[in-house]
């Protein structure tokens, strides 16, 4: 069983498809080992495939094609870019076993700015954002006002929340899970994107009617699926 991406495998219901060798020849060309969470990522041979799968068909860099670049005095390591080539992430080579992840958004390399603490809780938040919301049948969107503290607050009261990131969509990333459904919220300064998911109609319908009036979310929403308009007809219908 894996260490490091624990949760993360029980998200996928899977188990890693461990193989070293491409892990060792990246290493080798390198000239270094790489971080603890890094190396046993990569280790599993569908850990290219998980990444792109589980993003907005952003292409990770292959192992064979990784290579360090540095800024400001600190060593990263590039692993994925954004599709429209918006963004970079990288790994931040500290010298600890479970580095932080930095993303440089539209610089060309000028500016960094942390994504996640750690490596497996970068990979965590991807894996979990479209398995437990943006790949459900029953999805519903919005463009809203910010995310204020209120919302915050009341979502944590009636939600599990899950680890937040930042830098990128937004400046916050906030995630929240419940019985069969789960909430994204990407906050950022004049705007905040709502994603609600979950396995069923009924499902959703609960968890829209407890966030219906948080930011005056409600009259934002908009179906992502046909269960979601459904839910959200009915709701806006009175019933």
């Amino acid at each position: 069983m894996t260490s490091f991406h624990s949760a993360t495998y029980r998200l996928l219901r899977s188990e890693p498809h461990v193989s070293s060798a491409a892990v060792e020849n990246a290493e080798r060309r390198l000239g270094f080992r790489l971080p603890a969470s890094v190396r046993e990522w990569y280790c599993d041979d569908e850990a290219v495939d998980i990444l792109a799968k589980y993003s907005n068909q952003d292409p990770p860099i292959p192992l064979e094609k990784f290579a360090v670049i540095e800024w400001n005095s600190i060593r990263l390591l590039p692993f994925k870019y954004e599709n429209q080539g918006v963004c970079t992430w990288s790994i931040l080579l500290d010298g600890s076993d479970d580095p932080p992840v930095y993303v440089d958004v539209d610089t060309d390399g000028k500016q960094w700015n942390m994504q996640a603490p750690t490596f497996s809780a970068y990979v965590y938040s991807c894996v979990w954002d479209y398995s437990a919301v943006m790949d459900q049948p029953a999805l519903v969107q919005a463009q809203n006002e910010p995310f204020s503290e209120e919302a915050v607050g009341e979502l944590r009261r009636h939600f599990s929340e899950q680890p937040p990131t930042c830098g990128w969509p937004g400046s916050t990333q906030h995630r929240f899970a419940g019985n069969q459904c789960a909430i994204l919220v990407w906050a950022g300064e004049g705007q905040a994107d709502w994603f609600v998911g979950a396995h069923d109609a009924k499902s959703l319908e609960s968890a829209l009617r407890t966030v219906w009036s948080l930011d005056d979310v409600g009259r934002s929403l908009y179906d992502c699926s046909d269960i979601g308009k459904a839910v959200l007809d009915r709701i806006r219908g009175g019933a």
